[in-house]
């Protein structure tokens, strides 16, 4: 007889996913708005030199960036840390099946 328990998932996961997502879209407006920083003397470049997210990222881009790293860095140790934990209970469940056999 199996024994099927309910599988639960880490919850790590859930959260990187946002957090990956947050990180992704400042580092390309970061990334961005250095390159038109670079490329000042062309006209077009400075199309959007005051649009407000380019003003906030030149006040906290950096701080922005660090602390989604931060955070990024924390989540992903503790899903690698508790992956274990999260799928040991189905894992001793099968080999505990398998050895009243």
């Amino acid at each position: 007889m199996t024994n099927k328990t309910k599988k639960w998932r880490n919850p790590f996961y859930a959260l990187l996913i946002p957090t990956g997502a947050a990180f992704c879209i400042t580092a390309f407006a970061y990334g961005f708005m250095a390159f038109q920083q670079v490329n000042a003397g062309r006209s077009a470049a400075s199309a959007h030199e005051d649009h407000p997210l380019f003003t906030w990222l030149r006040s906290h881009g950096t701080t922005a960036i660090l602390v989604e790293l931060g955070i990024l860095a924390v989540l992903t140790v503790g899903a690698i840390s508790t992956d274990n934990w999260w799928t040991s209970d189905d894992a001793t469940t099968a080999q505990d099946t398998d050895g009243e056999r």
